[in-house]
C-alpha cells in the first residue's frame, strides 16, 4: 500500500477537481486528509487503484509523493498512541504521515509512512496489519 500526498491551492473548488478528477477515471479514494500550510492545502491519501491515481496526478501535472505505508492497529484505550510512537522514535523510526482509517470502541488503525519500513515493521511486530 501507499500513501498520496500533494499540495493544492488554498481555494474553494480545488480539491472538489481533484476528487472530480478520480471519480471521472473511477479511482476511489479510500481514505484522505487535508491540511492548511499558509497558502497552501496539503491533501494524503490512500488510493485503490494506485497506478491510475498516479496516472491522473500526472495528466493534471501535479506535482505529488508516493510513499509506501504500514496500516496499524492499536488499542483505543489512553497513552496507547503515546506507547507505539515512543517505541518508533526509540528505534529511530520517523513518523511523517498518521492517517486514522477506522476508529471502534476497542480499536484503532491507521495508516502511517516512516523513513524506515523496515525498522518499523520489526519494532512494532504484530501491531502492523
Amino acid at each position: 500500500m501507499s500513501a498520496f500526498t500533494l499540495e493544492l491551492e488554498n481555494k474553494p473548488g480545488e480539491l472538489a477537481r481533484l476528487c472530480e478528477a478520480m471519480a471521472n477515471s473511477e479511482v476511489n479514494l479510500l481514505l484522505s486528509a487535508t491540511t492548511d500550510a499558509g497558502g497552501n492545502g496539503v491533501i494524503a491519501f490512500i488510493a485503490d487503484d494506485e497506478a491510475a491515481a498516479q496516472e491522473v496526478l500526472e495528466e493534471a501535472g501535479a506535482r505529488y509523493l508516493v510513499r509506501p505505508a504500514l496500516t496499524i492497529r492499536m488499542q483505543n484505550l489512553p497513552g496507547t498512541g503515546a506507547a507505539v510512537f515512543r517505541k518508533l522514535a526509540d528505534a529511530g523510526v520517523n513518523v511523517d504521515l498518521l492517517l486514522p482509517v477506522r476508529i471502534s470502541e476497542d480499536l484503532f488503525f491507521a495508516v502511517i509512512c516512516v523513513d524506515d519500513m523496515e525498522a518499523a515493521s520489526t519494532t512494532l511486530g504484530d501491531l502492523v496489519v
